[in-house]
């Protein structure tokens, strides 16, 4: 059975600058589902409602940024694929570190338009497939002596570092140069979940979760403390609803 097409939100607080990114999605011929929002905040709204895969995303709008529309895609558990569409060269570093897929810069070219959504499509269709069987699932690091191969299901926990992220095992720790994006499509979903925009840990390293006062975090096996980001508090409740999560539900102190 053929893939369903993905679904697009365009959001541009200025008519014409939607109207001229619908001709181009529809010249494509790569969407299924079409959507408009005329600012951020409808786009928030939007997004939750209808779970769009793919986003053509404005950045200077008046009632809420496309940066920020970004950062809270972050948080849900179905992420979509983040293109940027502005007429400003200058947020490319902040879209960048919010894993956007690609900036573009108006007029849009319907050809660079059309290289960023094959990459998005193809960023999607990563994430939803494990290449191999978890216990065998391996990544190549760098260490003082040269390059290894770790086990995936042998991470503890991940976090970012500038440019890197850090891999912690038991009683090691790798870098490796890459983005948090880009390795949490690596990492299975069945045995990971993401708390913070730096963090990842395997679900079955958490012992529980706990909340004081308008904060919460989870708590390691071997008793660390790492925090949940406000963005991410849906996807760790909806995990362990579904008995996802390695340990106990939320502890209040």
């Amino acid at each position: 059975m053929a893939k369903k097409p993905p679904s697009v939100l365009i959001v541009d607080d200025e008519p014409l600058a939607r109207s001229r990114l619908k001709a181009l999605c529809e010249r494509t011929g790569l969407f299924g589902e079409t959507e408009l929002a005329n600012g951020g905040r409808q786009a928030v709204e939007k997004i939750k409602r209808q779970q769009p895969d793919i986003i053509l995303l404005d950045v200077d709008m008046p009632d809420l940024s496309g940066l920020r529309v970004a950062e809270f895609c972050q948080g849900l558990v179905r992420m979509p694929e983040v293109i940027f569409t502005t007429a400003h060269s200058t947020y490319a570093v902040q879209a960048f570190r919010l894993e956007a897929t690609d900036y573009l810069l108006k007029p849009v070219k319907e050809s660079l338009l059309r290289e960023a959504v094959e990459r998005a499509i193809a960023n999607r269709s990563r994430s939803y497939v494990d290449p191999q069987p978890h216990s065998t699932q391996r990544l190549w690091v760098q260490d003082g002596t040269g390059v290894l191969q770790l086990i995936v299901s042998d991470i503890e926990w991940v976090e970012a570092e500038r440019d890197y992220m850090r891999l912690h095992l038991h009683g090691r720790s790798y870098l490796v140069h890459q983005s948090m994006r880009s390795l949490e499509s690596q990492l299975p979903g069945s045995l990971f979940v993401r708390i913070h925009r730096s963090i990842i840990v395997r679900r079955d390293c958490i012992a529980e979760v706990r909340r004081k006062g308008r904060k919460r975090y989870v708590i390691t096996r071997d008793g660390g403390q790492l925090p949940i980001g406000p963005r991410y508090t849906d996807r760790i409740n909806a995990t362990a609803q579904t008995g996802r999560l390695g340990g106990s539900e939320t502890v209040t102190e």
